[in-house]
């Protein structure tokens, strides 16, 4: 019973603080996290917005004197991508929240051709169009002149 008091009194005495995460509150602004914040879920993906190469936080940390470094955050093509929030408490506890940074892979559609354009012409339309005007000229003469000989 003696033991059960003064580990009561001490813990009034000596107050000390437990966290089961330094973050509370955590919004990625140029991209898309991989699944809603926990704060007792250190790992997550992170979908970056096209164009960004580095990963922009804001977060609300459980101790207000905390102090917190964002640590690796580069994304580089063919690389590890990691970036590291490291939060390191008032009373000396650190924890690091790792993000995986990924980019959307960009396909085209159809690739551009840098071929010019040109009119193909065939090459027996001015053939065509004599064959026509003379079978044009043809039938008005048969109905025209033949045609006025029957009556």
């Amino acid at each position: 019973m003696k033991k059960f008091f003064l580990f009561f009194f001490c813990f009034f005495l000596f107050p000390f603080s437990v966290y089961a995460g330094s973050i509370s509150e955590l919004t990625v602004l140029n991209g898309t996290l991989s699944r809603t914040f926990e704060s007792d879920n250190n790992t997550y993906s992170v979908l970056l917005d096209e164009g960004e190469t580095t990963l922009k936080l804001e977060y609300l940390c459980t101790d207000e004197q905390a102090q917190s470094e964002l640590l690796q955050n580069e994304y580089e093509e063919n690389a590890s991508n990691v970036a590291k929030l490291q939060v390191t408490n008032s009373d000396g506890t650190k924890e690091t929240y790792t993000f995986y940074l990924e980019k959307e892979e960009v396909v085209p559609v159809m690739k551009e051709s840098k071929k010019e354009v040109t009119a193909k012409v065939n090459p027996y339309l001015k053939w065509y169009v004599i064959l026509g005007e003379v079978l044009v000229i043809s039938l008005l003469f048969k109905v025209l002149i033949l045609g006025k000989k029957r009556r």
